[in-house]
């Protein structure tokens, strides 16, 4: 969310609010403490608003609709100057967004763990690039997942990045078409058209980029264009009042109604932008329910939003770090009041005298410090970077709680340091096991066979042999399988097939994935392994460790952190049971083609739990991923891989 340039900026109380001879419209202010209202309330975690996120599509109309007006207004009047759009984009949005990103970066280099460190520095510095709604569609399983991104207090940005990139391109569209009213709402509606058919298709399809990106919300800020290259307003007298009080009970009912489950945006969406539509063009015309709407209480609280909006979730997110997920009532309510004070003294502080120009009153000396703060912000990404990784001291933790976090880090990554010489059109090369031996093994596999090295390689320097790791991310070594995502994974599948042919002293070859989240792919498992029956090579199918419910080295730490009691380790029936779709068809195409099996469970489970920590270190860098510290405590698994 974004406020956007006008309407209730104190720097020119006189300037119209659609640009076109229309005064200053406190309900749209009204409107902007209706939307910010609801998504603090549902991020502060009251039940009564658990669609409280559509208070962001809320904004995006506003946005547009106001943006829109005042661009055409200016166009119309020959006073338009796109320096100028840009400059005030920057003095609305700048200054309070770096104050944001330093004040929180600071807090977090004493509360963070150092996994969170590290997220925390790419989206400081994406967000201040306006591109934090891109790296977070990259990293997010799910907008409201709560183990992945909800700790992290920049996660609402994605709204600013999106509303940024708006404003970027849109005076470039709109420029050439406003004096041509008719071709620039044809122009419009046709954009819009395209972005909500492209946002339909990803809520359920795409659903987090759909979520986060650009082309799939465009249509939300469209919407209020489309209203202000029309007559700007719905109706007015009683009509205008029963558009506002409609508009405003469409938005309540998305917000009450709505949930985590329900595909979003797409046509969900339609229900609060339409409500945000009949609002502002209800409005227009005055009328006791935008009089009701625009008093002094919300109205203030409107132009404070964007300070609000900033403030808050990076406030709820540190709280919740330090005291744990379910902070009691009272606390979240002192929090709430603490954010609106924290949220009005920056509006006054920062906000208003850079849009009053009392703060750098020159166009240049304004771009000079924008840089120079982005500049900073980028910085300061660097430093919680290099604390993170444990380079600079700057935070504290307990050795116990930095132990458990430090799990998370506790894996191999990316090529072996002793690639095989003649391995180059394999990704991740890497050879293991005693030195000067030729390998006669292959570990063929995604990430869930790459976790193994360190246990194959000491199993292998105890019999004074050597092996080759043939590993590609995210690939399982089923022959013809398509990942969608991954187009390299057949042809690297192809090509493990050929060197495992070419080098006939390899006479085992292990196979190690996510076995659990292919489904009917499975089927290609004999393809597999009649290929590696033509090599004449033993297979091996080295079925998925157990799976813990949550990420085992951040629950842990935090856990440790706040004092509280970590969850149970995953009983070993239960964990067995959640793999049986998948150690059936393995077991039983192993079965026909006279292979064998390799069931870590034996080795990481007591017959009753699978433990997920040992002598105060994770055995799993994430949920199912074992750590270099676990492989390395586990001794003969591979021996039959190496038996004559």
């Amino acid at each position: 969310m974004l406020n956007t340039p006008r309407n209730g900026d104190p720097a020119a109380p006189h300037r119209p609010a659609d640009g076109r001879g229309g005064t200053y419209r406190p309900d749209i202010d009204g409107l902007r403490a209706v939307a910010v209202s609801i998504v603090v309330l549902f991020h502060y975690g009251f039940a009564a608003l658990p669609g409280g996120f559509v208070g962001v599509d809320v904004f995006f109309v506003i946005s547009g609709y106001l943006i829109t007006a005042i661009t055409r207004g200016e166009i119309d009047r020959g006073r338009f100057s796109l320096a100028a759009f840009y400059e005030r984009r920057v003095r609305r949005i700048v200054p309070a967004l770096a104050a944001v990103l330093f004040a929180t970066g600071a807090a977090s280099l004493f509360v963070f763990l150092p996994e969170d460190l590290r997220l925390l520095a790419k989206s400081t510095e994406a967000s201040a690039l306006f591109g934090s709604n891109v790296l977070f569609s990259r990293l997010a399983a799910d907008y409201f997942d709560a183990d992945n991104l909800t700790l992290q207090p920049l996660l609402h940005t994605w709204s600013l990045g999106v509303e940024g990139q708006f404003y970027l391109l849109f005076p470039l569209v709109l420029m050439p078409l406003a004096r041509h009213p008719r071709l620039a709402s044809a122009a419009l509606a046709t954009l819009a058209a395209l972005s909500f058919a492209l946002g339909a298709w990803g809520a359920d399809h795409t659903p987090v980029s759909a979520f986060y990106l650009l082309p799939g919300r465009a249509w939300e800020l469209l919407a209020g264009a489309l209203l202000a290259c029309g007559p700007g307003r719905i109706a007015g007298g009683r009509g205008g009042d029963a558009a506002v009080v409609a508009g405003l009970a469409a938005i309540a009912l998305a917000a009450t109604a709505y949930t985590a489950a329900t595909p979003f945006p797409g046509p969900a969406a339609l229900l609060p932008c339409l409500g945000a539509l009949l609002v502002i063009g209800g409005g227009g015309a005055g009328g006791w329910a935008a009089g009701l709407l625009g008093s002094r209480p919300l109205a203030w609280l409107g132009r404070i939003s964007y300070s609000l909006y900033l403030w808050h979730w990076p406030v709820i997110v540190l709280a919740r770090y330090g005291g744990g997920p379910s902070l009691p009532l009272a606390t979240r309510l002192a929090l709430l009041a603490a954010t609106v004070a924290l949220a009005g003294l920056s509006h006054a502080a920062i906000e208003r005298p850079f849009i009053a120009r009392s703060a750098l009153p020159g166009r240049r000396g304004l771009l000079v410090g924008a840089g120079a703060a982005t500049a900073a912000a980028l910085l300061l990404g660097q430093v919680l970077d290099l604390t993170g990784r444990g380079v600079l001291a700057l935070g504290h933790l307990p050795a116990a709680v930095a132990t458990l976090a430090d799990g998370h880090f506790d894996r191999l990554e990316g090529e072996c340091p002793v690639p095989a010489p003649d391995a180059a059109p394999l990704p991740y090369p890497c050879r293991f096991g005693a030195a000067g031996a030729e390998p006669s093994v292959a570990l063929w596999g995604n990430s869930y066979a790459r976790m193994w090295v360190p246990a194959l390689a000491a199993d292998a320097e105890a019999r004074g042999a050597a092996g080759v790791s043939l590993i590609f991310s995210k690939c399982p070594p089923l022959l013809g399988l398509a990942v969608p995502s991954l187009p390299g994974c057949a042809p690297f599948d192809s090509a493990a097939v050929a060197y495992v042919a070419a080098h006939p002293a390899i006479r085992s070859v292990v196979l190690g994935a996510d076995w659990f989240v292919y489904g009917d792919g499975l089927g290609r498992l004999d393809a597999t392994l009649d290929a590696l029956d033509a090599a004449g090579v033993r297979a091996f199918v080295l079925l998925a460790p157990p799976q813990a419910d949550y990420p085992v080295p951040r629950t842990l730490a935090l856990a440790a952190l706040h004092g509280t009691a970590p969850p149970p380790p995953p009983r070993e029936d239960e964990a067995r049971r959640r793999q049986d779709a998948s150690t059936g068809p393995i077991r039983a195409a192993v079965a026909r083609h006279g292979a064998s099996v390799i069931d870590p469970a034996s080795r990481l489970c007591d017959g009753v739990v699978c433990p997920v920590v040992r002598d105060g270190h994770p055995l799993f860098y994430d949920a199912g991923h074992i750590t270099v510290f676990a492989a390395r405590g586990i001794h003969g698994l591979f021996d039959p891989v190496f038996a004559p």
